[in-house]
């Protein structure tokens, strides 16, 4: 995204306003933002320095975390939930995967996408329709918990289960929220 100073520090906010909660030591965050430690450092320090990140020091290490009380916080975990978080991430794993007809993230992130009010959600819900080879599917599973920090539920159901609305599970799921991020065919919402 051009709006923030760099790809590293995009990352590193992400990694932080999107699981909020998370307080993670300075020297851990290099693969998070994808460039060497001295830069990875310099991007924490300016983000520290602006008010964007907290940090403590627990003995010789520095801890760092959102600070959820900077009036950037909440538009903020809007810009880089739709960067950054599960609505780019989840497309990018899934489509590795051969058999999958439809995939939507569900749930409380598909509730805060849309815009409703409430706290960030600690896991990301994915209903996966279609036949996905199971070994892809788990590998894919791994790369997004991984991704993204948080646990990722997968449920696969066929797509005459879905088209049918055979469960009152599909029926709520398709009488709420959610969002579409793959679709090989062309009928989702």
């Amino acid at each position: 995204m051009p709006i923030f100073r760099s790809e590293a520090q995009a990352r590193i906010l992400a990694w932080l306003f999107l699981v909020p909660d998370r307080e993670q030591p300075i020297a851990t965050l290099e693969p998070v933002a994808g460039v060497a430690q001295p830069n990875t450092l310099r991007e924490v320090n300016r983000l520290v320095e602006g008010g964007l990140l907290r940090e403590r020091r627990a003995g010789n290490a520095r801890l760092v975390s959102a600070n959820t009380a900077s009036p950037y916080f909440e538009p903020l975990v809007q810009i880089l939930g739709r960067a950054y978080g599960p609505a780019v991430v989840v497309p990018r794993e899934l489509s590795k995967v051969p058999g999958i007809e439809l995939a939507f993230i569900i749930g409380s992130w598909a509730r805060r996408y849309h815009g409703e009010p409430g706290p960030p959600p600690n896991d990301v819900d994915v209903i996966v329709v279609g036949a996905p080879q199971p070994r892809a599917l788990r590998r894919a599973n791994a790369q997004l918990e991984e991704q993204l920090g948080v646990p990722v539920q997968l449920t696969v159901i066929t797509s005459q289960e879905w088209v049918g609305r055979t469960t009152t599970f599909i029926q709520t799921v398709q009488n709420n929220p959610y969002l579409t991020v793959i679709d090989k065919t062309g009928a989702a919402r």
